[in-house]
């Protein structure tokens, strides 16, 4: 094994980074470098964030909607996702430290396969229920080792900027699966005059693809990380002593995640529903509306991320999660067909920007035996708190309209108004008690 790349005496932790690296190199396949393997994570990422958001944001809606199981339904499909993913992140990701990410980002887009396809099949509550947390099951797989692999491979001096790669992939999916199983539903209906709940089956079949391709990917490009003799211990003892002592450093970021995603949750079942009737969308219409914003996004999310670094975490999440406020705020307030495609670009680039920053401090605070249960803990938080948020949504979602003076918010309005309420105060959070973090190394001296 080559020696370490010299580092100045008075940053430790970059030798311990770069010990780590080189541990982990060597149980890598020789071929595959650290740009290969953000490749390959970035695509693992694309097809499977494709997947989850055309099942769980376009189909899903729809096909109950169709069916007449009620709305209310939504709610409890996406509610029933997201707990058992964010119950399961964390041992996920201890499971992926313990015995390797690869064979987590397979089995899991694995098992969400045969979900999609089972899916359109089924027309019981009860059993759309189930499988639905078999989703749950195969994203919690999926995502925490798919974070925790960057921050295996990749110096935390460029951590953020690497990120910011999962974000191109993220939003990629966020804005073509709407878009692609809105229309493969649309095509359905007025081309092929199908009607009820047939049209919807295409846009499963199609995420159900999705999956099996992330699958494939997982398989073929990702090295095999199996624990070796030589960091054995370092993967498969997990130390929950130096676990405690690192969670005692970001009781903060766990809060600021967890009301973040308790906005994100209010809108999250409903929002496709509500600007469809708002704004007189279609499901095409709505798809190409998030397209364009998100994809312009997607193509700035390198030089965010490498803004981030220059910024450093903390100013980047706070300059990030502030524009996510502002821009939604404004979508509150001013409302159109014209504007929304504005307010959503100004949303993603706070996004883009604070979210990067956002996991690599969070990688920074944990070396590679942890790594896993860390980014596993925050995902469980961010579940936690789109699982209250769901909850209380779908509430919120039937309640009338009201005005205040210059605030109007239109019937099943009420979702959104909370979601600007929940990122301001986030922004408030990080505002005032996000900072820099010392590493592992400087927590185990104190």
């Amino acid at each position: 094994m080559e020696a370490p790349t010299e580092t100045p005496p008075e940053r430790p932790e970059e030798r311990r980074e770069t010990s780590q690296e080189a541990v982990v190199a060597t149980t890598s396949a020789p071929s595959v470098g650290v740009k290969g393997l953000m490749l390959a994570i970035v695509c693992v990422a694309v097809f499977g964030e494709l997947g989850y958001t055309t099942v769980n944001v376009s189909a899903m809606p729809v096909y109950i909607h169709d069916l007449g199981l009620g709305d209310h339904l939504v709610g409890i499909a996406m509610l029933s996702f997201l707990v058992t993913e964010g119950l399961l992140k964390s041992p996920f990701g201890i499971l992926g430290d313990r015995f390797g990410r690869k064979v987590m980002m397979i089995s899991g887009p694995l098992l969400s396969t045969a979900t999609a396809v089972l899916t359109p099949h089924v027309h019981h509550p009860f059993a759309l229920i189930l499988l639905r947390i078999f989703d749950g099951i195969g994203a919690a797989a999926l995502w925490p080792s798919a974070f925790s692999l960057i921050g295996d491979h990749v110096p935390e001096s460029r951590r953020t900027a690497a990120m910011s790669y999962f974000n191109i992939a993220y939003l990629i999916g966020v804005a073509a699966g709407p878009f692609l199983g809105g229309a493969i539903d649309d095509l359905a209906r007025h081309r092929l005059h199908l009607h009820g709940a047939s049209p919807v089956r295409f846009s499963f079949y199609l995420a159900s693809v999705l999956f099996l391709i992330t699958s494939l990917v997982a398989v073929i490009v990702l090295p095999n990380d199996h624990p070796g003799a030589s960091h054995a211990k370092a993967t498969s003892e997990f130390d929950f002593k130096a676990f405690r002592a690192m969670m005692r450093r970001m009781p903060m970021i766990l809060l600021m995640t967890f009301i973040t995603f308790l906005g994100i949750g209010l809108i999250m079942a409903y929002v496709k529903l509500f600007l469809m009737e708002a704004l007189g969308l279609t499901e095409t219409d709505f798809g190409r509306m998030l397209l364009i914003p998100a994809l312009l996004i997607a193509v700035l999310s390198a030089p965010m991320g490498a803004l981030g670094d220059r910024l450093g975490k903390p100013l980047a999440i706070k300059i990030g999660i502030g524009t996510c406020a502002v821009s939604f705020w404004l979508m509150v307030l001013f409302l159109h067909r014209t504007t929304l495609p504005i307010y959503g670009t100004l949303l993603g680039l706070g996004f883009v920007l604070a979210f990067p920053a956002w996991m690599a401090l969070v990688s920074s605070l944990s070396d590679a035996s942890q790594r896993g249960a860390a980014i596993g803990a925050v995902g469980t938080a961010q579940a936690l708190g789109t699982i209250v948020g769901i909850g209380a949504g779908s509430f919120l979602y039937r309640q009338p309209g009201f005005r205040m003076g210059f605030l109007v918010i239109p019937d099943h309005g009420w979702p959104f108004f909370g979601c600007a309420v929940m990122l301001l105060t986030a922004f408030l959070i990080a505002l005032f008690t996000v900072q820099e973090r010392p590493s592992t190394a400087a927590i185990e001296q104190e």
